[in-house]
């Protein structure tokens, strides 16, 4: 009798364990277990064009409307104000891998649009330069239509000019001045013009990395200096934008959170189904929600899963703004299903994530 008490009690623990393991859990203990484990990424940013001739050109972004976006020649001006991108990750490993979005640690740039931004730059600056070459001619032929109106002749045909010495040297020195003038911006328009891109050049991206820890305090980028990261890789597929990022220390930190990502766990993405409740830990926003009184704090929002995910993207109703790119998008049991990319046009309510499918292929 003992025998078979022993072995209910046995087979009551095994059921107890497993049902536990599929239970779900309360949306606020996911929240106090794994916030430790997101970050908030700090990314300080230039783009350098390497010209054909050696030269170098700096920029800090592109814009359709405005262009090129903080041009310079000179490096220090560009690193004193260089772009500057929040957003989100999380640590995946116990070796300071954190992974986040692509267009947060690596934006990408449109070589094309450089192109075409910068050569309508200087073709405007060379149109500029021949306007001023168009005034100096005027000023020159004004110079000459004046000199010649002082002139006479008298009655045996002998000419003589009105102007005396101190008027004659004045006027030869403006002409001399026109003159150099006029060779000196025509030297400039031809280095510029020699500086149109044609298809022999090339655009690098450089970024600085530094993060913050929920709870921690920072107050400039230099706070964020203090955990220096480096880019492992960056994911080449259009369709995945993926990053992973790693502490340079290569070591996460004993009290963080770390999101146990593997095969075993299947294809979590093709699972979900709609309706399911999601949760997402994340700055939205960047440092100007997550900066406290009490120092950085994530956020955490819920929604569901509003549409059949098709293996390549989630949609979920959760609200999210710039700054929650590279969140960890995780289902009623704590356990990573996306990483959430991008929002809907028109509204901060539907956003889109990474399912677990294309995560898994990236981190192989």
């Amino acid at each position: 009798m003992k025998r078979i008490n022993n072995l209910v009690l046995i087979a009551l623990l095994l059921v107890m364990t497993l049902t536990g393991c599929n239970t779900p859990k309360d949306p606020a203990q996911i929240y106090e277990e794994e916030r430790s484990g997101v970050v908030l990424i700090f990314n300080n940013y230039y783009y350098e064009i390497k010209m054909p001739n050696g030269e170098s050109l700096y920029f800090t972004g592109l814009d359709k409307e405005d262009g090129i976006i903080g041009l310079t020649a000179d490096l220090n001006e560009v690193k004193k104000k260089p772009g500057v991108l929040n957003g989100t990750g999380f640590f995946i490993d116990e070796t300071g891998k954190i992974l986040t979005n692509r267009h947060v640690v690596a934006p990408e740039i449109d070589k094309i649009a450089v192109k075409e931004n910068l050569n309508q730059i200087i073709g405007g600056y060379a149109a500029y330069i021949e306007s001023l070459q168009e005034e100096m001619n005027k000023k020159y032929a004004a110079i000459r239509e004046y000199a010649a109106n002082s002139v006479y002749s008298d009655d045996y045909g002998n000419q003589y000019t009105s102007l005396d010495d101190s008027e004659i040297s004045a006027l030869e020195e403006e002409v001399n001045t026109l003159k150099s003038q006029y060779a000196e911006a025509e030297e400039y328009k031809q280095n510029l013009q020699s500086n149109l891109l044609g298809d022999h050049f090339s655009v690098q991206l450089h970024s600085t990395f530094g993060i913050a820890y929920d709870g921690s305090s920072v107050t400039s980028f230099a706070d964020f200096q203090k955990n220096p990261c480096i880019l492992v890789k960056a994911s080449k597929d259009e369709g995945t934008d993926l990053a992973l990022l790693q502490l340079k220390s290569k070591k996460t930190p004993k009290d963080k959170f770390i999101f146990i990502l593997n095969d075993s766990y299947g294809d979590e993405g093709n699972q979900l189904l709609v309706n399911d409740p999601l949760y997402m830990i994340g700055y939205n926003h960047g440092i100007q929600l997550a900066n406290t009184n009490k120092g950085v704090r994530a956020q955490f929002t819920s929604g569901t899963v509003t549409q059949e995910p098709d293996g390549d993207r989630v949609l979920y109703s959760m609200p999210s703004m710039q700054g929650s790119s590279g969140s960890p998008v995780v289902n009623a049991y704590g356990d990573v299903v996306a990483v959430n990319f991008a929002g809907t046009v028109g509204s901060d309510n539907f956003n889109f994530g990474i399912p677990y499918r294309r995560i898994q292929l990236f981190l192989k």
